[in-house]
């Protein structure tokens, strides 16, 4: 049986006849994004979390990689910064953190965006938009629940989560519309 996804990049491998070197260079692809993305980043003086492009690029990934491709891609991401290589904000790496939260939220993120985006879910704009949300959702949701054994439960909210939220709102309406712009073509 011969798989299939309406995730743009997963679609156009799957026509290309779902060659191994495709894949390869697909999730290649979607590491030096993601690498990049990581280095796009605003340090906050009152929080160890900074803004960063990952969630962009979580985003991204998940909406046009879909679900394995898109697991693959920060599945790889993880284990190689886990590893020691320098992939994560400002050439770090490592998973054991404050902010080791946000990164195990950004698989199942992905994980959600890029399954709903291989159902065809992510039709439209606005349907990309909120599954967007909904991979955001996992991303604080494990990265709060991390960082507040580093600053406590009482602050997690305005430390963790709050000073992201218009970020957020961006870096969604943007993964959206580019996503959106890559399916016409």
């Amino acid at each position: 049986m011969k798989s299939s996804s309406t995730a743009k990049i997963s679609s156009i491998i799957i026509e290309k006849g779902n060659s191994l070197p495709l894949n390869i260079l697909s999730i290649f692809g979607g590491l030096c994004l993601l690498i990049a993305l990581a280095q796009v980043a605003i340090p906050l003086p009152w929080t160890p979390v900074p803004i960063t492009g990952q969630t962009l690029g979580v985003s991204l990934i998940g909406l046009l990689w879909g679900f394995k491709r898109g697991i693959s891609v920060v599945g790889v991401y993880l284990a190689l910064g886990a590893l020691g290589a320098p992939i994560f904000v400002g050439a770090s790496s490592g998973l054991f953190g404050s902010t080791s939260g946000y990164l195990l939220g950004m698989f199942f993120s992905v994980a959600v965006i890029g399954y709903l985006s291989d159902k065809g879910f992510c039709n439209t704009f606005f349907k990309s938009l909120v599954v967007c949300y909904l991979g955001s959702v996992f991303v604080f949701f494990f990265g709060a629940f991390v960082l507040k054994a580093f600053i406590g439960v009482e602050s997690v909210f305005y430390v963790g989560i709050l000073p992201f939220l218009a970020g957020d709102f961006i870096k969604n309406t943007l993964a959206s519309g580019i996503s959106r712009a890559a399916q016409k073509l």
